[in-house]
């Protein structure tokens, strides 16, 4: 330990800290909407500040302890909030302020805390342990926080992180180290040192990752998202469904659901009434649905649902349960009421195959009965619908499915399905 100077590697914290500070402060600048490392960017500098008092100030005088351990708690606070903010959730700024407040109370009223450096080091350990359990709380269960790689390993370390300064108030506490030209002076001290400079390092490249991996995961769903209702779009329901093909049971089924009489409500209430619509039978869809059916938009009016096996209820029932809540939900644009109905045509893996296109094929072509049914209701495909080519004169051009294909032609079901062949 002889090799480790410990005002070199304190000087080398100080640095890293500024320098990831106005990293972050340019982030932040860039981009107002990245609340968090505008935080991060404050406590770094702060924690900077504080490193550079400590080194500065001698701790015989008492006044470097104070400053360092009031700045030191500033940043916690700071960087607390930082991922508070990080994970969605509600930051208090009164805490920014009550925090380092009431460290700085502490050390006044307890002159020991002054006197002997040993001591605020064991008050230092008790308050990073809290904190770091804190941070790794609120980044571990941050919300969207479990989509990114990085969550598990930086909660993680923080929790070691915690366990390192529980052990070094132990230590602290029960061998206190000698204090020579008030400065303390012992291994362990290094040790403490060092890891502070690790601690620092992970924290701050941690930090940066996180805020890279954000910003693509924004971009990606942004890609894969229906920007007028907030479901997948279509490039993203086809990936999504041709990979859960790969595992699903006889019993998955896809299912193509259309808003009957939608130019309708455009010609009569206009657009924004047609977008309107749109947007709450999305939302009343998505309400109806569990969490393992896929969802989304593939064009116009038409939806597309992929159900995989559901052992408490058919596939049938579910989706008569979504007609159900389509037809009874309550829709208002601009003071006018919004009558809407569904058409739902369904094909099983069982009667269909596992080939996405197959299945779009026979689904389309349930539709395309319970449309001449009547409409308002959900049909099922059977073999017996003998699928028919449609002519290019005669063909209603549909939105296409396939990735590599921009449209398809609509299947029709043989006059038979009628009469009951």
């Amino acid at each position: 330990m002889n090799l480790v100077s410990v005002p070199t590697v304190t000087l080398c914290i100080i640095i890293v800290m500024l320098t990831i500070g106005m990293a972050m402060a340019a982030i932040w600048r860039h981009d107002r909407k990245e609340i968090a490392a505008g935080f991060w960017s404050l406590s770094f500098i702060v924690g900077g500040a504080s490193g550079l008092m400590a080194a500065v100030m001698t701790a015989a005088s008492g006044g470097g302890i104070v400053a360092a351990t009031f700045f030191n708690a500033l940043s916690y606070a700071l960087s607390w909030s930082g991922y508070r903010a990080f994970g969605k959730r509600k930051v208090y700024p009164s805490f920014i302020i009550a925090l380092p407040t009431a460290i700085l109370f502490i050390h006044l009223m307890f002159p020991a805390l002054r006197e002997n450096a040993n001591n605020a080091i064991v008050l230092q350990s008790v308050f990073v342990t809290v904190m770091s359990i804190a941070n790794a709380y609120a980044i571990y269960f941050g919300k969207g926080n479990s989509e990114l790689s990085l969550t598990k390993l930086l909660a993680g370390f923080f929790v070691l992180h915690a366990l390192f300064h529980g052990v070094n108030m132990i230590v602290t506490w029960t061998d206190p180290s000698p204090i020579v030209g008030g400065r303390i002076i012992s291994p362990w001290f290094k040790v403490f040192i060092l890891e502070a400079f690790f601690n620092v390092i992970v924290i701050a490249t941690s930090s940066l990752l996180l805020i890279k991996e954000r910003s693509e995961q924004r971009h990606r769903i942004a890609s894969e998202t229906d920007m007028l209702t907030g479901v997948a779009n279509r490039r993203a329901f086809v990936q999504r469904t041709e990979i859960a093909l790969k595992t699903a049971k006889e019993e998955a089924a896809l299912a193509v659901v259309d808003l009957d009489h939608f130019k309708s409500i455009n010609d009569q209430f206009g657009h924004q009434a047609g977008d309107r619509a749109l947007v709450e039978f999305a939302r009343t869809v998505k309400n109806c649905l569990p969490k393992d059916v896929l969802f989304g938009r593939i064009g116009g009016e038409e939806f597309a649902v992929f159900i995989p096996e559901t052992p408490e209820r058919s596939a049938f029932a579910l989706l008569e349960d979504v007609r159900g809540a389509v037809e009874t939900a309550q829709i208002q644009s601009q003071g006018r009421p919004l009558k809407l109905t569904v058409s739902v045509g369904c094909a099983t893996i069982a009667k269909a195959g596992v080939n996405f296109d197959n299945l779009v094929a026979a689904a389309d072509c349930a539709l395309y009965a319970a449309k001449e049914e009547g409409r308002n209701r959900v049909a099922m495909f059977s073999p017996s619908m003998r699928l028919l080519k449609v002519l290019d004169q005669d063909g209603e051009k549909r939105i296409g499915l396939a990735e590599q294909r921009v449209s398809r032609r609509v299947t029709r079901i043989h006059n038979a399905v009628k009469s009951g062949s």
